[in-house]
């Protein structure tokens, strides 16, 4: 079982607060709750009642288990989804564990229509290299994450 795993029954109260205003942070500036999203590295997904057409991702399966949404497992290397099939790809405070960030990053960026939208832990040790790659157009600066936007139209 991995980290996330052995957390998954704690994740809500451990995690939850701090991700709540990211997501908040997020529709304060990007009118994206009526779009079809896809959330990679979604977790529990506690959040989705927020969006009126969500699915998640996410390959881990103790905190899917902890889920209501309609989430997957699955990989963000290797998204199980046509091109352009979801308005807006929303990932957080996630980029950073993936295995290959660049392909992840990629599939993002396959599967959205309009954009993407990553929140990027400041204190990781690939912060630089991930915010490089990603080249986003729109920033917001929280206390603890750099939400990034990249505009695909």
């Amino acid at each position: 079982m991995n980290y996330y795993g052995s957390i998954s029954n704690g994740y809500d109260e451990l995690h939850g607060k701090e991700q709540l205003k990211k997501i908040k942070s997020i529709l304060n500036n990007f009118d994206i709750s009526r779009k079809k999203l896809l959330d990679v590295g979604c977790g529990t997904a506690f959040y989705s009642y927020l969006f009126r057409d969500y699915t998640g991702i996410d390959n881990c399966k103790e905190m899917l288990k902890k889920s209501k949404a309609n989430v997957f497992l699955g990989s963000a290397e290797k998204l199980p989804y046509a091109d352009n099939s979801f308005e807006v790809v929303l990932s957080l405070s996630a980029v950073h564990n993936f295995k290959n960030y660049e392909k992840a990053i990629d599939e993002m960026m396959r599967v959205a229509s309009e954009m993407v939208v990553v929140s990027l832990l400041k204190k990781s040790k690939k912060f630089d290299r991930i915010k490089e790659y990603f080249n986003p157009d729109e920033e917001i600066d929280t206390e603890i994450d750099l939400i990034m936007v990249k505009n695909i139209t």
